[in-house]
């Protein structure tokens, strides 16, 4: 069996709240040779999409979505001990991300990865104060920041939350990698919003962090005054 119907035969069990069919599904990947980060690639992180859109669109519950995401990140957690480490790349990343569970659930995802491509995380999740966090990567100092998914209306606090990072300055040379949620959904977001790299999916993201050419960010000269900044038009402006 191919790995397309394990993902289809994957989400009907979520969607039906069978957890014992969902985790004998991936035992089923697993002995079939297939790669874990090709299950979160292909299995785990569409079928969180898929929860997540059908929710979105009205198609199932709330019941239906929390009972599927718990599921998912249920076996989420076994197949991450399915990951065989490489050897530390001396790397840093700091991964956060929205509040909602399913964007949690996409954030481990990344954390996980990069883990086991040898990096060294720290998962803030969700709900930290912006001056908590900035500290926080000063005092760490990472390669890279991940800011995975945002609803709509965190989206100007995201840009401010970068906007911030930047004319701090304490970490010139860390990039920002922005994916899931609402990035997915509203094409050229990351641009606008001052990130430096977007990726499609948590082990795109690995991807990226692994080939990028790390762009630097000098601090804003507090002699100069701010730009002002000009009235949305594109991607955030087209947000609901």
């Amino acid at each position: 069996m191919n790995i397309s119907n394990l993902f289809e035969l994957y989400s009907e069990a979520l969607l039906s709240g069978n957890r014992n069919q969902a985790r004998n599904i991936i035992r089923k990947a697993i002995a079939s040779a297939i790669k874990p980060q090709e299950i979160y690639r292909q299995i785990l992180f569409p079928a969180m999409e898929k929860v997540e859109n059908m929710y979105r669109a009205n198609e199932i519950s709330i019941l239906i979505r929390n009972l599927a995401t718990r599921i998912n990140r249920f076996i989420t957690d076994q197949v991450q001990a399915q990951l065989i480490p490489a050897d530390s790349s001396g790397k840093t990343a700091v991964i956060i991300c929205a509040q909602a569970e399913t964007e949690e659930l996409g954030a481990q995802m990344c954390c996980d990865l990069l883990e086991a491509d040898g990096w060294n995380c720290y998962f803030l999740g969700g709900g930290v104060p912006d001056d908590e966090i900035t500290a926080f990567l000063g005092q760490v100092t990472p390669d890279i920041l991940v800011i995975y998914g945002s609803l709509p209306s965190g989206v100007p606090l995201t840009r401010q939350l970068i906007e911030r990072i930047h004319d701090i300055g304490s970490c010139p040379f860390m990039n920002i990698i922005v994916t899931g949620g609402i990035f997915n959904r509203v094409e050229g977001l990351w641009e606008e919003i001052k990130a430096d790299f977007y990726a499609t999916d948590p082990v795109n993201v690995v991807d990226i962090a692994k080939n990028m050419n790390p762009k630097l960010h000098l601090p804003r000269n507090p002699s100069e005054p701010k730009r002002r900044r000009r009235l949305a038009s594109g991607p955030i402006a087209a947000i609901n």
